[in-house]
């Protein structure tokens, strides 16, 4: 896995794990049409419900000028890791599961580089009344369907080697909708609606 450097909260498991999530060629439907799903407008509040030690992180989901959304996450506390990170994001149903296709712009200032620069981070979201939930995709369950021939994709060498989905939209898609690829997302924040 590749090393970043340390992510403000947002999508937790970049900071957690120092590495690459599981990444996509392309934003999970596209050929059901992107759009923004009202229900994430405004601000949450909240961490990996697995890591006490973790701080909780504020998430401001804003209407972006394309019609995507803008989110800023942000993190203060005083210490050494306060700072803010920035995604584009845009939303998507496909059968029963709903997407969120986020890319990461800014972190801490600094124009997002290297494996993350215009890489499309599929997560599959949960709202239930003010509560949202955000499942990352598992990266070994990931390996395994992509070594199973269910979904296109590329695995870097080694143990440890970062996955990218490479299938086309319509590949992609029709893999998504299926109940099956739900199981490859893992929860990964659990955060609550500021008033």
């Amino acid at each position: 896995m590749k090393v970043i450097g340390k992510v403000a909260v947002l999508f937790a498991a970049l900071a957690l794990g120092g590495c690459l999530p599981v990444t996509s060629k392309v934003p999970v439907g596209t050929t059901a049409g992107l759009k923004n799903d009202a229900a994430l407008y405004g601000t949450w509040k909240g961490k990996n419900p697995d890591d006490k030690k973790q701080r909780d992180g504020t998430f401001h989901f804003m209407r972006a000028k394309d019609g995507g959304f803008d989110v800023m996450v942000v993190m203060a506390e005083g210490g050494s890791d306060d700072g803010w990170t920035a995604f584009t994001a845009r939303t998507a149903t496909l059968g029963a599961n709903r997407f969120l296709n986020a890319v990461m712009t800014y972190d801490k200032n600094e124009p997002v580089a290297g494996g993350l620069k215009n890489a499309s981070i599929p997560l599959l979201y949960v709202v239930k009344g003010r509560t949202l939930t955000l499942h990352l995709m598992d990266e070994d369950k990931t390996k395994d369907a992509i070594k199973a021939g269910k979904i296109e994709g590329t695995i870097e060498s080694g143990t440890m080697g970062d996955v990218i989905l490479t299938a086309g939209p319509k590949d992609l898609d029709a893999f998504m909708a299926r109940p099956e690829a739900a199981r490859l997302f893992k929860p990964m924040l659990v955060l609550r609606k500021v008033d």
